[in-house]
């Protein structure tokens, strides 16, 4: 059986192939990668002139650097890249047309979200050559730049279904977009700040009853930042390249919490949760332009 390309998908890609745009993405991010790297680079060989000794550790904070710079580019574009994909064909009015064909729902939101996932997946990869930079004195491994590659891939995923189901809810891809940008600041800033709020009242009733049996914590709050992704990427980053202890520590400033499955297993447990939301987006996305089943109202 011959294999059919999606049709949507095929059309995106050509599209962007011809446009420059793409070209600009790659290009910037890996030429302020490369300024950093060699920033880094310069310091470290300077201070190795200076004390005579290779200070391997500063490898592996370029490897920190630039993976959470590439991960921070990550969650920045991908929403732009996919908050227009439905709400730019029903301002060209091209998405009745579309929805005439005889492809369905599915194929559409799955072609926009697809061409998107295409272009964020060669803006990773063209990273990589930077970040290999840490093989010269090792500290990691092979498979710990394919683990970083899956998380990658699991983040894109995540933000660009995202972007695609408020581009399916909303009219305007300004507006699409805003609002993307301010779901992703409310789930990596605000569930922190959520969580922080809540040991500072824990805090503050400490204060006042002065029992030294009562100790001030977040409580059950802590695992709002199950669906934060930056966190989740702190401690697989700490699993990676530090002792493992560093989450535990940052957890400490809001309380003292005992290992736990869900502690022990936050990485895996967060990348399922995104998983998992990540379907229901794109479900609420096929399920708003079915003109058959639609449910939910397009917004402004």
């Amino acid at each position: 059986m011959r294999w059919k390309w999606n049709p949507v998908y095929k059309m995106e890609k050509m599209t962007s192939s011809r446009s420059a745009r793409m070209s600009v993405i790659v290009f910037g991010m890996n030429l302020i990668l490369t300024i950093t790297a060699l920033i880094m680079l310069y310091t470290i060989m300077h201070e190795t002139g200076y004390t005579g000794e290779i200070p391997y550790q500063s490898f592996i904070q370029l490897y920190r650097m630039i993976a959470f710079f590439e991960f921070t580019l990550i969650l920045l574009i991908v929403p732009a890249l996919t908050s227009g994909a439905v709400s730019g064909e029903r301002e060209r009015q091209t998405l009745d047309l579309l929805l005439s064909t005889k492809m369905n729902c599915w194929d559409i939101i799955v072609g926009k979200l697809g061409a998107s996932f295409r272009t964020v997946l060669i803006v990773i990869l063209s990273g990589f050559p930077i970040l290999s930079l840490v093989f010269i004195y090792g500290g990691v491994s092979e498979f710990d730049l394919v683990f970083l590659f899956v998380y990658y891939v699991i983040t894109a995923l995540f933000s660009g279904s995202l972007g695609i189901m408020l581009s399916a809810l909303f009219k305007k891809t300004s507006t699409s977009t805003a609002v993307s940008y301010v779901v992703l600041l409310l789930l990596t800033a605000g569930t922190g700040a959520a969580t922080y709020l809540f040991y500072r009242i824990s805090y503050t009733r400490f204060i006042e009853i002065s029992d030294p049996s009562f100790y001030p914590t977040a409580g059950k709050s802590i695992y709002f930042l199950l669906v934060n992704p930056a966190i989740s990427f702190y401690y697989f980053m700490n699993g990676q390249t530090g002792s493992g202890r560093e989450f535990y520590e940052f957890l400490a400033r809001m309380g003292v919490y005992e290992k736990n499955f869900i502690l022990e297993n936050w990485v895996m447990i967060g990348i399922g949760i995104q998983f998992v939301l990540s379907v229901i987006f794109i479900c609420v996305a096929v399920r708003t332009i079915d003109p058959m089943k639609k449910k939910y109202s397009v917004l402004l």
